[in-house]
C-alpha cells in the first residue's frame, strides 16, 4: 500500500511539475500573444492592471524607457521583483523593446484536481481494501487448520476443521479430520485395553492372595506378598489415569481450603523417610474437585520422599498466595533428575535413568498430577534445584481457565 502510494505520488508530481506544464505552456502562447497586443496597442498602464485582475495572471511589464511594474492575479500592484521566477510564464516583447512576463500560480490549476487526486486515493483504497478482504477469505482456512493444531496438541482429538473448499486446502483439511478421528480412537483404545485388561487382573489376583493365605510364614511368602501389594497398587493407579479422560466433563466444582487440606495430607506423611514440614499460606480457597486435588497433593509429596535419600531434609510443601493465583510448591532434597528430561517425566510409564534411583515406582504418578492440573486449568513445572533435589511447582488460577485435555 505505501508502494502504491508512493508511485502516485511521483507519478502526479511529475505529470503535475513538467508535462502538465509545458502543455500549459503550450497552449498558453496564443492566449499570451492576444493578451499583449492589446497591452502594447495602449500605453495606459491601467489595461495591464484590468488584464491581470480579469485573467487571472500576474503581469510584469518593463518599459524601454521607464521603470518597470507589476500587478497581481487579483489586480494588485506589487514589487516588480516578487514576479521573477515563476514556474508557468509566458514573455512577450514589443516592437519598441517593452517586455511583458506574465506568470500563472500553479494553486489554479492544482485545485482543479484535488477531485481527480480524490477519487484516485479512493480507488487506491478499495483495490487495497478489496485484495485484503479477498486474502482474508481464502486463508481463513488456514487459520482453522492452526487452531485445530493447537487442539491437537493439547490432546483434544474431538476438533475438526470446516472443509468450506475443494482445493488443495480442503484437502489437507479433510486429511487433517480423518488423522485427528483416528488418532483419537487410538487413544481411546489404548485407555480402554489398559482399563479393561487392569479390571480384569483384580480377580485372579484376589484369588492368588487366598491362595497367599495358605503357604507357610516364610521369607517366599513375603516376597509373594510383596509383589502381590505392588500389583495391586500398580493396577489401582492404571484404574485412576484411565478415569481422568472422562472425569472433566463431571469435575466436582466445590470451595476448597486448600491450606487445611495441604497440611491434612502432609500431617498424613508423618515419619515417613526424612519427614514433611508444611509451610503454610494463610486461609486460601479455590474452586476445584476435592478427591483430585487431595490425590495430587498425596502424589507429589509421596514422589519426594520416594525419591529422598537417607541423608535428606526434610521434604517441604509450602503455599502461595497470589492477586489470582495460588501456587502449591513441593520441594525435595532427594536424588533430582537428569537436566532436559521435565517433559520426559510427565509422560506415563517413564523412568529417565535407573543408575540415580529412578527404579522405584510404576512411572505413572507425575502423569497423574499433570492431568489433574490440567483438568482445573493450571500448571506444573519440575525444577532442579542446587546442589540437588526437586522442586515441584503447581499452580490454581482463581478465574475459571479453559481445561486441557491430556493424551
Amino acid at each position: 500500500m505505501v508502494g502504491i502510494c508512493l508511485v502516485g505520488a511521483i507519478f502526479y508530481s511529475q505529470v503535475n511539475s513538467y508535462f502538465l506544464g509545458a502543455i500549459i505552456s503550450q497552449a498558453m502562447g496564443p492566449y499570451s500573444d492576444t493578451l499583449a497586443e492589446h497591452g502594447f496597442a495602449d500605453p495606459d498602464p491601467d489595461i495591464w492592471r484590468r488584464m491581470a485582475a480579469r485573467h487571472e495572471v500576474a503581469i510584469l511589464v518593463e518599459p524601454t524607457g521607464g521603470d518597470p511594474f507589476a500587478f497581481d492575479k487579483r489586480g494588485e500592484p506589487v514589487s516588480p521583483s516578487s514576479l521573477v521566477g515563476g514556474r508557468m510564464l509566458a514573455v512577450r516583447t514589443a516592437e519598441d523593446g517593452t517586455r511583458v512576463t506574465f506568470t500563472w500560480a500553479l494553486s489554479s490549476f492544482r485545485d482543479a484536481h484535488l477531485p481527480l487526486l480524490g477519487g484516485l486515493l479512493i480507488m487506491l483504497g478499495a483495490v487495497v481494501g478489496s485484495a485484503f478482504w479477498f486474502l482474508h477469505q481464502q486463508l481463513k482456512p488456514l487459520a482453522w487448520l492452526h487452531t485445530g493444531v493447537d487442539a491437537v496438541a493439547r490432546g483434544d482429538f474431538t476438533t475438526r476443521v470446516p472443509v468450506v473448499r475443494n482445493d488443495e486446502i480442503g484437502q489437507v483439511a479433510e486429511a487433517f479430520n480423518v488423522m485427528a478421528s483416528r488418532v483419537g480412537e487410538m487413544i481411546e483404545d489404548r485407555e480402554r485395553l489398559l482399563a479393561d485388561v487392569s479390571h480384569e487382573l483384580r480377580s485372579p489376583i484376589a484369588r492368588m492372595k487366598v491362595a497367599l493365605e495358605f503357604l507357610p510364614q516364610g521369607d517366599k511368602r513375603n516376597a509373594l506378598a510383596r509383589d502381590m501389594r505392588e500389583m495391586e497398587n500398580l493396577i489401582t493407579v492404571l484404574l485412576e489415569r484411565a478415569k481422568m479422560s472422562s472425569r472433566a466433563s463431571r469435575l466436582a466444582d466445590e470451595d476448597i481450603d486448600l491450606d487445611a487440606l495441604t497440611r491434612e495430607v502432609a500431617a498424613a506423611f508423618a515419619g515417613q523417610g526424612p519427614g514433611v514440614e508444611f509451610v503454610s499460606g494463610g486461609a486460601v480457597t479455590i474452586h476445584a474437585d476435592p478427591a483430585l486435588v487431595k490425590m495430587l497433593i498425596q502424589n507429589l509429596i509421596d514422589n519426594a520422599i520416594k525419591f529422598s535419600r537417607p541423608d535428606s531434609l526434610p521434604v517441604v510443601a509450602k503455599l502461595e498466595t497470589g492477586p489470582d493465583q495460588v501456587v502449591l510448591r513441593v520441594t525435595d532434597d532427594g536424588i533430582g533428575f537428569p537436566t532436559g528430561s521435565e517433559e520426559q517425566l510427565f509422560k506415563p510409564f517413564v523412568k529417565v535413568d535407573r543408575a540415580r534411583g529412578h527404579r522405584v515406582g510404576y512411572g505413572v504418578g507425575l502423569n497423574l498430577c499433570q492431568r489433574i492440573v490440567q483438568l482445573h486449568g493450571g500448571t506444573i513445572q519440575l525444577l532442579p534445584r542446587q546442589p540437588r533435589g526437586t522442586e515441584v511447582v503447581v499452580t490454581f488460577y482463581k478465574q475459571p481457565r479453559p481445561v486441557q485435555k491430556m493424551i
